[in-house]
């Protein structure tokens, strides 16, 4: 029997089990997809890697991630900028304003993307620690623990851990099996929480040089017409080739609707903002967080127009003393931040 079984390799749930086995604890760390970071993920290139999950931090305001970031020994850049902002209306005009996002604290960029992040808290773990695709299906309470049901690679597994910290996406939690069934009230309320980016998208457009410097774009953008709503220079410390972000102001239908055409309509949108050279990437990658089934639910197809009050949920007897929630979405403070996943991780181990 494991001393504590996490679910989710997240940020959080590998903060926690980070946490757990530097007290000596018997720790697995549970893991569908074939890999770690959950809603963080990377895009390699010989250049470096580009975040198609989360992409800032704000270490003057985040303590818990400037910690980390220190204690990795990784290299914080600033936000690029710097240059000419674009404003698109709904017709698709363009405005061009001498300047756009630029912030104070400035946000901040690490280098090798927040998955070095995550690698860097993964290494801290024993090597056998996480199990990748390792669904977990059902939880049962036992007279000694919690016994888990996981459909591995070669096939179904029984693990029994004396506690276990819930790392997913709030909704996610709904389509476990319980043994005793959580309270109906209580699922609703999580089946309510929609989880942080799971109706989301990025596109990311990569270039051999950044041609939009050379006219003095910032690479920053603002559109009404869309696809993409929200835009940045995204290029790496010290790489030639060049790199812009895009967030898709399109939901999830409107994008499964365009989805054949969504690389080519993202292109003619670079270049109506930044000029006819940002219209001919050399790749574009599309996330589309919605699409990923261990991260979107039907529920979360509906776009959020606003912050959500995320807040921590305690679970009642006889799960109480057995199994708490952790993720960002149910942080005491920062929720749907990674700050935020790392103040779950600390709440979820001390609880």
């Amino acid at each position: 029997m494991h001393d504590l079984a996490v679910v989710g390799a997240g940020l959080s749930g590998l903060a926690v089990a980070r946490e757990a086995v530097s007290r000596g604890l018997d720790v697995v760390v549970l893991e569908a997809r074939a890999r770690l970071g959950g809603r963080v993920l990377g895009h390699r290139t010989p250049a470096g890697i580009y975040d198609l999950g989360p992409a800032w931090v704000w270490p003057a305001l985040q303590p818990r991630i400037a910690r980390l970031v220190a204690e990795a020994g990784l290299t914080l850049f600033e936000q690029t900028e710097a240059g000419a902002f674009v404003f698109q209306d709904a017709s698709g005009r363009t405005q061009v304003l001498p300047h756009g996002y630029a912030q104070e604290p400035p946000s901040m960029r690490i280098v090798g993307g927040i998955t070095a992040l995550v690698e860097a808290v993964a290494r801290s773990l024993p090597p056998t620690t996480v199990r990748l695709q390792h669904h977990v299906q059902d939880i049962r309470l036992g007279d000694s623990g919690v016994e888990i049901a996981v459909q591995a690679p070669d096939g179904p597994v029984a693990l029994s851990a004396s506690r276990v910290v819930l790392a997913i996406p709030p909704r996610q939690i709904p389509k476990l099996g319980f043994a005793p069934e959580l309270p109906p009230p209580l699922t609703a309320r999580i089946a309510a929480t929609p989880g942080w980016m799971a109706g989301q998208a990025k596109a990311l457009a990569l270039y051999d040089r950044a041609a939009w410097r050379e006219r003095h774009f910032s690479g920053s953008a603002f559109s009404q017409a869309g696809p993409l709503g929200e835009l940045h220079e995204a290029g790496l410390p010290g790489a030639s080739e060049g790199a812009l972000v895009g967030f898709f102001a399109w939901s999830p239908q409107w994008r499964d609707a365009h989805r054949a055409s969504l690389h080519s309509l993202v292109a003619q949108q670079l270049g109506a903002l930044f000029g006819d050279a940002a219209g001919q990437p050399r790749e574009i990658i599309v996330q589309d967080w919605a699409s990923e089934s261990f991260t979107a639910t039907e529920a979360d197809q509906a776009p959020l127009r606003e912050h959500p009050d995320f807040r921590p949920c305690a679970l009642p007897s006889p799960w109480g003393d057995r199994m708490v929630l952790a993720g960002s979405e149910f942080a005491p403070e920062s929720g749907g931040y990674l700050e935020g996943a790392l103040a779950a991780a600390e709440a979820a181990f001390r609880a």
